[in-house]
Order: structure tokens, then sequence, then C-alpha cells
């Protein structure tokens, strides 16, 4: 009998620290989850039919959303046009008070009139997403169209000043106020920054001053404002008695 070699026996045969480690390797590895070979292929029929079903869904929803938003921009559209009725039936009245009266008043609305870009509207007071809604806004702490001073009118780009950008130096507008007509004529434009409040500082004479987003036709939330500068050119500023001709809205 041949004698053993320790290096053999010290490699071949186990010992209990041996066991002990390779108990805790075999559960220390990572086990994949034990799934019944039979349920594998209707999980994968059920999510390749989930996939099938939602794209068939897309384009219906897609439309529907859109039908949603036509609907949410026609209601608000509907809604500035009867304001603007009523409105104007309310301007109507103060002017044959206003003519009778030979007075004019500072609460009295004011028609906003520039025959170049076919634009007729009454102006709202403020300058809130609401007040936009209805009509070009009158900006608080300003002077009041017709009166002396930097009257300043805001509107939204995509519907009463939408093309403001086409007026030019000597273009006209006019300003229908307590039964009394107020002329101005286009002295310049210009595009500044948001941040920009010198345009609404105050000015000696009679100035019209129209703010819009800029440029016009911007996707998302305009980066520029779009400045229209105006100057009466009624005499000493003042308003001539004389019905407006016609109503000049597209």
């Amino acid at each position: 009998m041949s004698p053993r070699r320790p290096g053999a026996s010290a490699h071949c045969q186990s010992s209990p620290k041996a066991d002990f480690w390779q108990f805790a390797h075999f559960f220390s590895r990572p086990h994949s989850k034990i799934t019944d070979p039979g349920t594998e292929p209707a999980i994968a029929r059920e999510e390749a039919c989930s996939h099938v079903n939602f794209r068939r869904l897309l384009p219906s929803l897609l439309t529907l959303a859109g039908l949603l938003l036509i609907c949410y921009v026609s209601l608000e559209y509907a809604w500035m046009l009867i304001e603007q009725n009523r409105l104007a039936r309310e301007l109507q009245s103060q002017s044959s008070l206003n003519q009778a009266a030979n007075t004019a008043g500072s609460s009295d609305l004011v028609r906003l009139v520039i025959p170049k870009i076919h634009l007729s509207a009454v102006v709202v007071e403020g300058t809130s997403r609401k007040a936009l809604l209805v009509g070009p806004g009158h900006v608080a702490n300003t002077a009041s169209p017709g009166d002396t001073g930097n009257a300043v009118l805001a509107g939204h780009r995509d519907t009463f000043f939408r093309h403001l950008g086409e007026l030019l130096r000597g273009d006209s507008i006019y300003v229908e106020r307590g039964g009394k007509v107020y002329e101005y004529q286009v002295t310049d434009t210009k595009v500044v920054e948001p941040r920009e409040i010198s345009v609404l500082k105050p000015f000696a004479g009679n100035q019209l001053t129209l703010i819009t987003c800029y440029p016009i036709h911007y996707i998302g939330p305009a980066p520029k404002r779009l400045i229209v500068f105006a100057q009466s050119s009624n005499s000493a500023g003042q308003g001539e008695n004389r019905p407006f001709a016609g109503d000049e809205s597209r």
C-alpha cells in the first residue's frame, strides 16, 4: 500500500470549515425567479395585446384631445364676441348721454379703431388674463385715452393686436370716448425687452402707446414686446364732436 501524499489528501478531502463556506456561498448567489414554464407564453401574449390595444387607441385619444382644445378655444372666442357686443352697446348709450350733456367722464368706455388693420374694439380696464380675453386692456396708472399724458393699451398678439406689426409711421389710430373722437398718428415702433418699463412713463403731450408680445407668430411665450407710439393729431389734443364712421372690425 503506497503512502498518501499530504498534498493530495489536503486537496481532495473536505473539512467542516470548507463545507460551511460552500453552503454560505450557495445561498449568497442571486437566483432567478422560478416560474412555471407554461405561464411564460401567456404573459408574453398579454403584453403584446396591451401594446397593440394602446397603439389602436392612440389616434382616437389624440383626436379627442384636439376636439377638446378646439371647443375650448371656440368658447373663449364666443365669450369674447358676446362681451364685445355688450360693451359696444354700453358705449353707444354712454356716447348718446354725453353728447346730450356735452360732457365726458373719466369712467367712460373707450373704443379703439385702427382702419389699416381693420380693428375696432372696446377697451377694458386692466391687463389681467381675463380682461385681455375680452378686449385690449388699459394699463393701470397711465392716462386715459384721449387725456393729456401717456395712455398705454396692451393686447394679445393672437387676437386683437395680431396685425399690430403692420402699422407704419403716419398711419391713423382713432379713439372714441364720451361721444368724441380723438385722432392719433403713428410716430414710431420698436421692439423691447419685457422688463423695459420706460414705455410706461408719463408724457407731456397726448400720446397713445400700444403694446403686444413679439414676434407675433412665435410659438410659445414670446421673448420680446412690440411697442407702437402714436401722438394726437387733434388741435391741442381735443377730441372732435362727430360720430365715428362705421365699424372697422374684421
